[in-house]
């Protein structure tokens, strides 16, 4: 919490990641690494289309690889396919590696609205605390561990899971209802926002604060 911290000015950290101003901005921070997507992409972009034709100014950051080479989902192509390209913003994958510390990621998280987090399933869920710590509130899928990390409707919200998938880890995997996520979407960008990241740095430095 002494690293993620919110820093004020959301403005000035949007133009430093090439976000045009006065852009409501949803972000992701997320390994892009499997099939299907583990964090959701797809869920994601196809609410993000929706809530665009009510809110036209919206954006939407990725901080992972966009393209599907290797093995992951191929955002980039997904968002030519949605013509939402334009309204699509990403670090250059050399960029990412190797120019991202830990004080630069507070600043990205500080340039998001919101965190959109609704994986499939989580061990923990590292970039939804990061993110509060920020004063960012978030947004995540009600499975695994991600409903402990956030209060509904005060840091955050809560998607439903539209259906699950038994896997070979002997578990579920609960994929995301895209127009719940819509919901989710709609609900925190008519919030407070201000007042909202107010009480989730106050929860993250309740609950978990690494020397606490």
């Amino acid at each position: 919490t002494t690293i993620f911290k919110p820093l004020g000015d959301k403005e000035k950290y949007k133009n430093n990641l090439g976000i045009p101003p006065g852009r409501f901005v949803f972000g992701m921070v997320a390994a892009n690494k499997d099939i299907p997507p583990r964090k959701s992409f797809q869920e994601v972009m196809d609410a993000f289309v929706m809530f665009k034709k009510k809110v036209p100014n919206a954006a939407l950051y990725f901080h992972t690889f966009m393209s599907g080479f290797g093995g992951g989902f191929p955002i980039d192509e997904y968002a030519k396919f949605l013509n939402i390209e334009k309204d699509i913003f990403f670090l250059q994958p050399y960029d990412m590696m190797f120019h991202v510390d830990q004080v630069k990621l507070n600043e990205i998280y500080n340039a998001m609205d919101c965190l959109l987090s609704p994986s499939i399933n989580e061990g923990f869920g590292i970039p939804i605390i990061e993110s509060q710590a920020a004063g960012t509130p978030v947004i995540v899928n009600r499975t695994t561990s991600m409903p402990e990390l956030v209060k509904e409707g005060t840091t955050g919200y809560i998607c439903e899971v539209q259906w699950k998938r038994y896997t070979p880890m002997l578990g579920y995997c609960g994929h995301p209802s895209t127009t719940s996520l819509l919901d989710c979407m709609e609900r925190i960008y008519k919030k407070d926002r201000n007042k909202m990241g107010k009480e989730a740095r106050r929860f993250m430095l309740e609950n978990y604060d690494a020397d606490l």
